[in-house]
């Protein structure tokens, strides 16, 4: 009913020094979506000689001389605020996480949710727990806020990109949170085919995938009571991450234990992708629109690594059959780097 079906190629070259190699390569084909990953252990040599590494002293420099003129950090003093027919306060505040509109919008509702603005740090691992919690909780704060102020915008995400190579223009830690009317394709798509497994099949696609995960503990991560950490299958980006929700399918409807169990996860994560030498990061939550899916689709994130951070960075993940065709191509097996990971999620 649910299988992990791959095909393995093999491709013989004459190498440079006139040697016959062979290489295999593997494609896997996601259970759900049917998408495709291909793998090939020798495209990790590549992308060393290729990509080169971090440059953890540009970083420092960035660090220093970017809080200078920062927008994040005096964003409590000065900057947008939404209009009080909406948020009384103008902004959303917990700890020292803060909310503010985005100032170029791309939804009915758009807003920066400002990780920590009495702290710009840009090495992941010295980001807090207790700061990715209180993001996480504003954030759902914005998505029942909005809906309670536009009945019509259901339809919401919520995610962070973290550095130049991961997607930021800002190098502040922040999550940026959309609200509009029209669905997300992706998150739509996912919705559909767990609703349509879920009618053909008579169970949940999800509680089905983390149960055999579980049971051959090659790929599971850890259980942190309300979400189970793992690493897909067949992933579609680089060393990506899954984190599933057992109680709720949308943002709107977390609790303070649920935002916990993500952001432990998250911290995790993020500080394995700085340990990996990349620093930049990417993720996204997948969240319901409505609270009718609760049988068949979890909340959910997931997180990918970025091209390392340094002057020039090469960007590996934007060629054409990712950016196009969506078949990535990885340099290094989720069992390869799940096994790395999953030291960091044992107490």
């Amino acid at each position: 009913m649910l299988e992990f079906k791959a095909v393995i190629e093999k491709f013989k070259m004459f190498g440079p020094n006139g040697e016959p190699m062979e290489q295999k390569i593997e494609y896997r084909i996601d259970p759900l979506t049917g998408k495709v990953c291909t793998i090939n252990m020798l495209l990790g040599e590549k992308a060393k000689a290729f990509l080169g590494e971090a440059d953890t002293e540009l970083l420092m420099k960035l660090q220093r001389e970017s809080k200078t003129n920062c927008p994040f950090c005096h964003s409590m003093e000065k900057g947008t605020r939404f209009f009080p027919d909406f948020i009384e306060d103008g902004y959303v505040n917990i700890g020292s996480t803060l909310a503010v509109p985005n100032l170029f919008s791309k939804a009915g509702i758009d807003a920066v949710v400002i990780v920590n603005y009495k702290q710009h740090e840009l090495f992941p691992s010295n980001i807090k727990l207790e700061d990715f919690k209180n993001a996480i909780k504003v954030g759902a704060r914005l998505i029942r806020e909005g809906r309670n102020y536009n009945s019509s915008l259901i339809h919401h995400i919520m995610g962070m990109n973290f550095l130049h190579s991961g997607g930021s223009s800002v190098p502040h830690p922040h999550f940026q949170v959309h609200l509009r009317s029209v669905a997300y394709s992706g998150i739509a798509d996912l919705l559909n085919l767990s609703e349509r497994y879920y009618k053909e099949n008579g169970r949940n696609y999800w509680d089905m995938l983390t149960k055999k995960e579980r049971e051959i503990n090659v790929r599971y991560l850890c259980d942190y009571g309300d979400v189970e950490w793992l690493v897909p299958f067949a992933p579609t980006h680089q060393k990506e991450v899954w984190g599933l929700c057992k109680k709720t399918s949308s943002l709107a409807n977390i609790t303070e234990s649920i935002a916990l169990a993500f952001a432990k996860g998250i911290a995790k994560v993020v500080s394995f992708y700085e340990q990996e030498g990349h620093f930049a990061f990417t993720f996204t939550f997948f969240s319901a629109p409505k609270d009718d899916a609760e049988a068949f689709f979890p909340l959910q994130v997931r997180l990918c690594a970025r091209p390392a951070f340094k002057n020039l960075y090469t960007s590996y993940d934007t060629w054409f059959s990712p950016k196009f065709i969506g078949d990535e191509a990885h340099t290094s097996s989720p069992e390869e780097y799940g096994a790395r990971l999953k030291k960091l999620f044992v107490f």
